[in-house]
């Protein structure tokens, strides 16, 4: 036995999952006897891959980082983006102070306000998802079922749309001097490929379809897909604000801040993307 085995790093807090553990298979993860997860506090090593934006852009490196301070995470990418971002808020609260910068300018006289947000409170009254959400009826004729992006789809969707930022900057460099309706076709090209890329992730939020007139449901992701594509704009725009809506719960991303210098009160919306919530600024 290591002698230094008592002095080894100890959960430092456990949190309640907003999705209190619903989509997961019972060897995904595991609970504690009061249904929290336990998560330990950020290593050295955590904090070099934490600050490395490029190695966190492909998901790798925060599934290494998830790994450590989560190990009852069996499947990382299983994980739900409102308990994924609660077990963020968690890792900074198990890490140093405990508190979240953010910094704004005020809307009204233009000072820089700085606030550091607790995490403890951020968890304490963040938006849970009840056994009843995550349904949407169309027409009367189909139930659709959907979950939150996993850990995959948001990865995917984060990476592919920072390439296609990246690349419109890119073509804005090299092409200074473009009219208007050429910029503009570019720019439309880029919104059709993450359009596209929006599309192939809600299908992969459809867990399964009910038709309510013969009570057959249907689970299989290639039938889905096709269908899927096949709605009216009206139809895919409820499914997609149904998928929205799950992915919105967890810690709260519209607070309510005041300013320090003129006290003008407004909301912010507050981002946990890890690339933007871990990485120190200089």
């Amino acid at each position: 036995m290591n002698p230094l085995e008592p002095y080894f790093r100890k959960p430092e807090v456990y949190i309640t999952l907003p999705s209190q553990g619903r989509w997961y298979k019972p060897q995904d993860i595991t609970l504690s006897a009061d249904n929290e997860l336990a998560i330990y506090g950020l290593t050295a090593r955590d904090d070099v891959l934490l600050n490395t934006p490029d190695a966190m852009l492909n998901g790798e490196a925060l599934k290494k980082v998830i790994a450590n301070c989560v190990p009852d995470v069996h499947n990382i990418n299983a994980l739900v983006t409102p308990d994924l971002e609660a077990i963020f808020v968690g890792m900074k609260l198990a890490s140093g102070d405990g508190t979240m910068e953010i910094n704004r300018e005020c809307p009204k006289c233009g000072h820089d306000c700085n606030w550091a947000l607790q995490c403890q409170g951020l968890l304490d009254n963040q938006t849970m998802i009840d056994h009843q959400d995550g349904s949407v009826i169309l027409d009367q004729s189909l139930e659709i079922h959907v979950k939150p992006y996993d850990f995959q789809q948001r990865s995917m969707f984060i990476q592919r749309e920072y390439q296609e930022e990246r690349a419109i900057r890119q073509w804005d460099t090299l092409n200074p001097q473009s009219d208007d309706l050429i910029k503009a076709e570019v720019m439309a090209q880029a919104v059709d490929k993450i359009s596209a890329i929006t599309m192939s992730l809600i299908s992969a939020s459809i867990t399964h379809v009910k038709i309510l007139s013969t009570t057959e449901t249907v689970d299989n992701p290639q039938f889905i897909h096709e269908w899927l594509h096949s709605t009216t704009r009206a139809q895919a725009s409820a499914i997609i604000a149904a998928v929205d809506q799950l992915n919105q719960c967890g810690p709260n991303k519209s607070l309510e801040v005041e300013c320090p210098n003129c006290q003008n009160t407004w909301k912010t919306s507050v981002s946990y993307d890890p690339i933007s919530f871990f990485v120190k600024r200089s």
